[in-house]
């Protein structure tokens, strides 16, 4: 049964990951042979091996870590920190406290369509321009997927095990730390991945208007002045940088879930 499930997920003789594989190549081969063929303007968008070229000088020079790459990664990995960390505290607070998660309840259903990037103005008055409204925006952005991942996974922990951990009368410490975040670890890792993520946006996002430094401004610098090789190059560089922490964040967080639940 099982090699015949397996067969019927491959096509032509290619498995999904193959077929993946497959259209990266072919998108990679059109961004590299569309603008040298006519088929993509080239001044609208450069040669993919210009742009690799252009990434991997930027990523040797010192400038551009100082003035760009450096605190957009130090803003990316304060947003998640302090999302991770007031997340899974909002989480606790409002499942322990029921009239405080009916009162905010609403406001978490409909977070995300709140137009975020609209509070930027009042916080450029309270905060300036600089590094921390960048990094206030980008821990807004994120805190909701902690905050909605915590309370799903405290809502599913059997009634058997808070009635354990009440008759062993554990302290308040010992009920969170042993109990409860054991219990929702795996809910509060798939907050914690989608929390990288909005944290990675929310700062980019920031630095094209909260920023005169940051890889978002190098971006949009690059953008307003017909620099292409340069904002192509700022964008694989986020991408690839995305991905990268999105996939080891994965592995660590599963990695370490997966030797709690043992």
């Amino acid at each position: 049964m099982h090699g015949s499930a397996s067969q019927r997920e491959r096509r032509l003789g290619l498995g999904p990951r193959s077929w993946m594989l497959v259209f990266t190549a072919i998108i990679l081969a059109f961004l590299e042979l569309g603008p040298r063929f006519g088929l993509i303007d080239p001044f609208s968008l450069p040669p993919l091996s210009g742009i690799l070229v252009r990434a991997a000088q930027l990523l040797v020079d010192p400038g551009f870590w100082s003035h760009h790459l450096g605190p957009s990664l130090l803003a990316i990995m304060l947003a998640f920190v302090f999302a991770a960390i007031l997340g899974i505290a909002v989480g606790l607070i409002l499942w322990r406290f029921g009239f405080m998660r009916r009162i905010f309840d609403p406001w978490l259903s409909i977070y995300y369509a709140i137009p975020t990037f609209a509070l930027y103005p009042l916080l450029v008055v309270i905060a300036g321009i600089g590094l921390v409204p960048v990094i206030l925006l980008g821990t807004l952005l994120a805190i909701v997927s902690v905050i909605t991942a915590t309370l799903d996974g405290l809502d599913s922990i059997p009634p058997i095990t808070i009635k354990l951990a009440q008759a062993l009368q554990l302290s308040t410490t010992d009920y969170v730390l042993k109990i409860l975040i054991p219990a929702t670890l795996s809910q509060i890792v798939v907050g914690l991945r989608l929390a990288l993520s909005f944290s990675i946006i929310g700062v980019m996002a920031s630095e094209f208007i909260l920023s005169t430094y940051g890889l978002g401004y190098f971006i949009s610098y690059a953008y307003d002045h017909f620099s292409q090789n340069d904002m192509y190059a700022g964008i694989v560089i986020v991408l690839c940088f995305a991905l990268g922490v999105n996939y080891l964040c994965g592995l660590l967080l599963h990695g370490r879930s997966m030797r709690t639940s043992l």
